[in-house]
């Protein structure tokens, strides 16, 4: 299970280039998502903010690559199969910055509160919002648009398609697309620390796919109505 965020402060070219894909992709999330469904069920919002936190709380058990690079469980295909390209992509953003939060406290543990404090920094959220979240769930997206007009309805196409194969992808489009956002931006250490550590990425497709795969069974079967991508017309049509 693969995410990625960054530990080094980013350059200004890096800073500014994310800064300016994030920002229409957020409006874009803001614009379309089903706010009224939302508003009008509980049970969505009760998920929501629920997805949030304990996203936020999985990515705390990350492993970091060379004090550089954190590497953590991803999630976020089930998650756009659940919510939506729209919400999901707000749901990350949130997440990140729940992140940070988190790890306000867990710092103070070991360095003076003000310390701590001080050391809450903002500046890498453009970079792994794009990574950890605009990559895995624009994949997501395209493989559910992909499985939607496959000609062979079985529920399986969604289940594992999606959720187990487009996940597995998921990782390696991630480190493709960090090395080459690291490469166009002359971040030379993050880039070679990628590179360096690319393997990790292969080796983390077959758990973070299992587990994405898992979450989206379990959730299509019990609770059909919550999951937003979930078709009962198409997948169990005769």
């Amino acid at each position: 299970m693969s995410y990625m965020n960054l530990l080094l402060a980013t350059n200004s070219l890096l800073f500014w280039l994310t800064t300016c894909i994030t920002l229409p992709i957020l409006l874009l999330a803001v614009r379309h998502a089903p706010w009224q469904q939302v508003l009008t069920s509980q049970a969505r919002q009760h998920a929501l903010f629920a997805t949030i936190l304990a996203l936020a709380l999985l990515w705390l058990l990350q492993v970091s690559v060379r004090d550089t690079l954190a590497i953590h469980p991803l999630l976020m295909t089930v998650t756009t199969m659940v919510f939506g390209w729209s919400l999901a992509t707000l749901i990350g953003a949130m997440a990140l910055v729940a992140l940070e939060i988190y790890q306000v406290p867990l710092h103070a543990l070991t360095l003076d509160w003000d310390v701590a404090v001080a050391q809450f920094d903002l500046s890498t959220l453009p970079v792994d919002f794009c990574l950890s979240v605009a990559v895995p769930v624009g994949w997501a997206w395209c493989v559910l648009w992909l499985v939607d007009r496959w000609k062979f309805k079985n529920p399986f196409t969604y289940f594992w398609g999606v959720g187990f194969f487009g996940a597995m992808l998921s990782c390696i489009w991630l480190g493709l697309a960090a090395m080459l956002l690291f490469a166009v931006t002359g971040s030379d250490v993050q880039f070679a620390t990628t590179q360096e550590h690319f393997i990790v990425f292969v080796l983390m497709t077959f758990p973070e796919g299992f587990v994405n795969g898992l979450i989206a069974t379990v959730m299509t079967v019990l609770y059909p109505d919550m999951v937003k991508t979930y078709r009962d017309d198409w997948y169990l049509k005769d």
